[in-house]
């Protein structure tokens, strides 16, 4: 079964589809960087007033950080799309997969606040080779 479909099963984004999966080597570390685009004639959601609108443009690619899987850290790689709201003007999209501005997935800090019940932040941090802001913030 491929990656892709377990995602689709666990984690479905409706406007969104799952596009290239890398597994990248950086400071002697994995890292695995799942791309996701917008399914064609999806319309971005505005992020102040959740109405869709025209999008005209590409933010730079972002990562957003997913829960690790088998020890390698998951990022979702998203450009965000710039949406003309005819009640808010010129806003960045809303994605399902994380609030606001947050680097976060709302799935990987629900993951990190529910191990933080049972063990220290610092703990927590470390076996899931984050931060421990990261894990306060969750």
């Amino acid at each position: 079964m491929l990656l892709k479909s377990i995602l689709n099963r666990v984690q479905f984004h409706s406007g969104f589809v799952y596009g290239s999966v890398r597994l990248v080597e950086k400071s002697a570390r994995l890292l695995l960087e799942i791309e996701i685009r917008p399914r064609k004639g999806s319309r971005p959601v505005c992020s102040v007033c959740c109405t869709t609108g025209p999008g005209y443009d590409s933010l730079p690619v972002r990562p957003f950080e997913f829960v690790p899987l088998w020890g390698i850290t998951v990022f979702f790689v998203y450009a965000m799309r710039r949406v003309e709201c005819p009640r808010c003007g010129t806003k960045v999209e809303r994605v399902p997969w994380a609030e606001g501005k947050n680097h976060l997935t709302t799935t990987y800090a629900w993951f990190l606040a529910k191990w933080a019940k049972r063990l220290y932040w610092k703990e927590v941090a470390d076996a899931f080779q984050t931060t421990w802001d990261n894990v306060f913030c969750s």
